[in-house]
């Protein structure tokens, strides 16, 4: 058997570099009649189907596929052409051997789910390309060509926005499969890509915003800026926090939520210092707690999104939901939290500035992760904000750790 047949270096190689890609990378099998000779090409340029002639030339392969892999978490999904008895089997097998048993092989369909190989049907004939009339492949290639014109004018439809970006992908990688002739895999990434625009556009038009009613809630809210700034620096904190939140409302047109700020703000002014300030300042734990539960309501309704998919990649996103995104941040941030709770005296001044840090690298996750900004502009038209909960919570803890 050929080292160029299961070269493990480049096999683990370009495995690692699906996995921290997220990209999909054309891949050939050969099936062996012994785990220990089977053959895995994959390549970053070279279409699966040129990876599977050159498998087809080495000795021992005894039938060959395929078609693209993608890998996430140790699971390598792959998705032929056409499903190939055996592929997972002789993988688990090779992989143990090359000391790759981290990974995990996995079938999927060209819907993407998973597929048992047990059940697909015994076949010891040749895997060749089907003698189909050429007439038929170029009428379901047109038929292909179209759509993928179509999806492409629906996206540039939605503006320059990033979720048009992200679709934008989708069509490039649809146009990509019809171009190495992967008809079936082309049409599967057209269906999910026509679903999820169809949802973009059914979506209802939000009602815009009165312009004279919101001129005069920033008149109402300047005012109520002038007289915080005349204030002493400790209560002057916590309601700045209040009129950013009203401004934040007021510059995305929500002014039944801007006009009930400005209330609770005012009346927050005319409260007498002296009580304000004998009260404690607020639990730093406790304000991000209640932002996070009001981030979870609209994560929640989107993970069940997700789930009725039945698709194992989106499962596995929505089972992640948003602690998966944060990653370290959330645990770093938790820890911040906690100490800056408990601490008292000097120690207090510490934990302070340890939890500013924190707050300072979770804000700029949230500014820069692209996973924040899927869910906030999601294709299924669920209302999900996070970035102004947890921002608006984020200042004030910042304001509490700067005033320890």
């Amino acid at each position: 058997m050929s080292d160029q047949a299961f070269d493990a270096d480049a096999v683990l190689k370009l495995i690692k570099k699906s996995k921290a890609s997220g990209n999909e990378l054309p891949f050939a099998f050969g099936l062996a009649a012994k785990p220990e000779n089977c053959g895995l090409m994959i390549d970053l340029r070279k279409p699966g189907k040129v990876l599977r002639g050159e498998l087809k030339k080495m000795p021992g392969i005894r039938k060959t596929c395929f078609g693209t892999l993608r890998v996430e978490e140790n699971e390598v999904f792959l998705q032929p052409e056409k499903p190939l008895k055996g592929i997972v089997k002789q993988l688990k097998k090779k992989f143990k051997a090359e000391g790759m048993v981290k990974f995990k092989p996995v079938l999927v369909g060209p819907d993407g789910s998973i597929i048992d190989e047990d059940s697909l049907p015994d076949d010891d004939a040749e895997d060749l390309e089907t003698a189909a009339p050429a007439q038929a492949d170029d009428g379901a290639a047109d038929d292909l060509k179209q759509r993928i014109a179509a999806a492409a004018e629906a996206v540039k439809a939605l503006g320059s926005t990033e979720l048009a970006g992200k679709l934008a992908v989708e069509v490039k990688a649809a146009a990509k499969l019809l171009g190495q002739g992967g008809l079936d895999g082309c049409a599967a990434r057209l269906d999910r890509l026509e679903a999820a625009l169809a949802k973009l556009q059914s979506r209802p038009e939000a009602a815009p915003a009165d312009p004279e009613q919101a001129a005069k809630l920033s008149k109402v809210l300047a005012a109520q800026a002038a007289r915080i700034k005349a204030l002493p620096p400790q209560r002057a904190a916590p309601l700045a926090e209040q009129a950013r939140a009203v401004a934040a409302s007021l510059k995305s047109g929500a002014l039944p939520q801007a006009a009930e700020g400005l209330k609770a703000l005012m009346r927050a002014l005319d409260a007498p210092a002296e009580a304000e300030a004998e009260a404690p300042l607020p639990d730093v734990m406790e304000i991000w707690q209640a932002a996070k539960e009001d981030v979870d309501r609209g994560i929640s309704e989107l993970q069940a999104a997700l789930r009725s998919q039945n698709h194992p990649v989106l499962a596995q996103i929505a089972d992640a939901g948003l602690a998966g995104a944060a990653d370290g941040n959330q645990t770093a941030l938790m820890k911040a939290l906690f100490e800056m709770r408990s601490a008292t005296g000097d120690a207090r001044k510490k934990a302070a500035q340890a939890l500013l840090a924190q707050v300072a690298a979770y804000g700029k996750f949230l500014k820069s992760d692209p996973v924040i900004a899927l869910v906030e502009d999601n294709p299924f038209g669920i209302s999900a904000p996070v970035k102004l909960p947890l921002g608006t919570a984020l200042r004030q803890i910042a304001e509490i750790a700067k005033a320890a």
